[in-house]
């Protein structure tokens, strides 16, 4: 797993490598060769030579002065631009003092500024770096726009500027980069979209930050690669029968949203839990029962507009003892009764419960309940429901979506499957993961219907919830980019995916 820091805890590890005895003008020393390095080596397998170097007047436009520095001693010459002015930092200014004399310096306003880009066949963008956000100066965007339209090849040092390395929005004018050299780690914003497509390759490059220096950090964040979470998968002997992969109870479906039960119910019986029970109003359960004859059905009572009613709780109470886990909400509906019925289970359960959907509806008009719960829980919302979970709006929780999902967890003591491009998995324990598998045929409903019934398969067949939530949402991503490789993703439905699964999983097996 690739460690992951946001732009905050980035200055906490700098700040401990100086009690450690690394100043922080060691660390820029060491991350401007970093990247002097890196241009010196796309140089020489392009056969480049006109290198630009832009530079801010804060700490990433140093980092591009000593990378200046270092290439002219190294008998290769760039031209400086200061886009923002001279520096303005103790440490950037120490640095321009330090340039070799043989560089040329201009700055954005110079008459030379369009021939110099025009020409340049290398630009190493180091304006501005891991504490920006918002947008970038009007001023400055025409300088920017100009750029954009270089063909040089362009290196990013730390992040393009015009990121948020927070949570991966864009500037206006932010540079399209073909390579990001960022420092000691990723920033959790170069892994978020729009950003990454503005990233280019990422390498991380050490500076010298002593060893240690992450421990200290409120919360660990990482990225986690598809070889590592196929290892998680579960291992099947051939001496075992139905109940050794696990019961599974799904409370899904009423009768506007019939579909959601099926998914979920198809992609639990596709990855390889042994029995599938699923309680939905009996019109459902005849309509399904002839395309799964493989899945257990238990009609619930309903209400005159056909949605599960309260009266079922002590009969869903009862079979849940019975059960390994149970995935609840997928086109439950929010009634007054379909609240009941989630909330008495979350309060009486005594296994997993995945909640998702129109049971994250329900339960975050009365949240709290959770601090009754008997059991773990994972909550699988997307931003929106996040941030109804959160009592904040959505661009509220976008800007920021691993500290509202890390402040559920930890709250509650419950995982959190932050669903998006790029996927949150945090934990109660201050762990977070980041996964980012699939491509835009899940952008479709039925996606989130498929994910819980993964979840739910892998938590009862015995994978702890971080694991499950892993497995799910790789499974589901690679069978998706799967499929793609021989069809249109606009075609690919959730259907397609779950029918394809069985095929994934040997791929798995066979590696």
């Amino acid at each position: 797993m690739d460690r992951i820091l946001t732009p905050k805890q980035m200055s906490e590890a700098e700040q401990a490598s100086v009690k450690l005895g690394v100043p922080l003008g060691e660390l820029m020393d060491n991350a401007g060769e970093a990247l002097a390095k890196e241009i010196l080596s796309v140089a020489q397998s392009k056969m480049l030579r006109q290198i630009v170097i832009l530079t801010g007047n804060g700490n990433n436009g140093g980092d591009g002065l000593v990378c200046a520095d270092f290439l002219a001693k190294s008998g290769v010459i760039p031209t400086v631009i200061l886009m923002c002015g001279e520096p303005k930092t103790e440490l950037s200014k120490a640095a321009f003092t330090r340039l070799d004399k043989s560089i040329k310096v201009t700055d954005k306003d110079s008459y030379e500024f369009n021939s110099i880009i025009n020409n340049a066949e290398i630009i190493a963008d180091c304006v501005f770096g891991t504490g920006f956000h918002g947008e970038i100066k009007s001023d400055l965007l025409p300088y920017f726009e100009i750029i954009k339209k270089s063909q040089a090849y362009k290196i990013a040092c730390d992040c393009p500027s015009g990121v948020n390395c927070l949570n991966g929005q864009i500037s206006n004018g932010t540079l399209k980069c073909h390579k990001t050299i960022t420092f000691y780690c990723s920033k959790t914003g170069l892994h978020f979209h729009p950003a990454k497509d503005f990233c280019g390759e990422i390498t991380v490059a050490s500076i010298g930050i002593p060893k240690g220096c992450d421990k200290g950090l409120t919360f660990s964040i990482g990225e986690v690669k598809k070889t590592e979470i196929k290892k998680l998968l579960p291992i099947r002997k051939r001496n075992s029968h139905k109940g050794t992969y696990g019961k599974l109870m799904l409370i899904c479906g009423c009768e506007q949203y019939m579909g959601a039960a099926a998914l979920c119910a198809k992609a639990a019986l596709r990855s390889g839990v042994g029995i599938v029970n699923l309680l939905t109003p009996k019109v459902i359960a005849q309509s399904l029962v002839s395309a799964m004859p493989e899945c257990t059905f238990t009609s619930l009572k309903t209400d005159e507009n056909g949605f599960s009613t309260a009266e079922n709780i002590p009969m869903i109470i009862e079979r849940s003892k019975d059960c390994s886990a149970i995935v609840i909400g997928c086109g439950l509906g929010v009634t007054d009764g379909t609240k009941t019925l989630v909330y008495d289970v979350i309060k009486n359960a005594k296994c997993p419960i995945i909640i998702d959907a129109d049971g994250i509806n329900c339960l975050s008009e009365h949240i709290d309940v959770l601090e009754e719960k008997q059991a773990e829980v994972i909550l699988t919302p997307h931003p929106a429901e996040l941030a109804r979970l959160c009592g904040v709006s959505t661009n509220e929780v976008l800007s920021d979506r691993i500290k509202y999902a890390l402040l559920l967890a930890q709250k509650y003591n419950i995982t959190i499957h932050a669903k998006g491009t790029q996927t949150i998995t945090t934990m109660a324990d201050g762990s977070c993961f980041i996964t980012d598998f699939g491509n835009t045929a899940l952008a479709k409903g039925g996606s989130g219907d498929l994910l819980a019934g993964l979840i739910g398969s892998f938590m009862a067949q015995g994978v702890c919830s971080k694991n499950a939530c892993l497995l799910a949402s790789c499974l589901m991503g690679s069978t998706a980019e799967r499929l793609a490789e021989s069809q249109s993703e606009r075609g690919i439905i959730a259907s397609d995916i779950i029918s394809c699964i069985p095929q994934e999983l040997k791929s798995w097996e066979s590696e």
